[in-house]
């Protein structure tokens, strides 16, 4: 698998893209960002948990 992973990652890419992704790759990415910058929240999602927590005494 290792040497699948490297044989992969060395490949030239397709003219406009900046790397090769395997699986799980784009995952991982999403993560890292997450765990920096938080998860993105819809509008009326925050709304619904703001009105759950002023209705249970729990600060958002």
């Amino acid at each position: 698998m290792d040497n699948w992973i490297k044989r992969f990652r060395s490949s030239q890419t397709i003219k406009g893209e900046e790397k090769v992704l395997i699986p799980g790759d784009p995952e991982r990415e999403s993560e890292d960002i997450r765990m920096k910058k938080g998860i993105p929240l819809l509008t009326p999602v925050v709304n619904d948990l703001t009105e759950l927590g002023n209705r249970f005494s729990v600060a958002l």
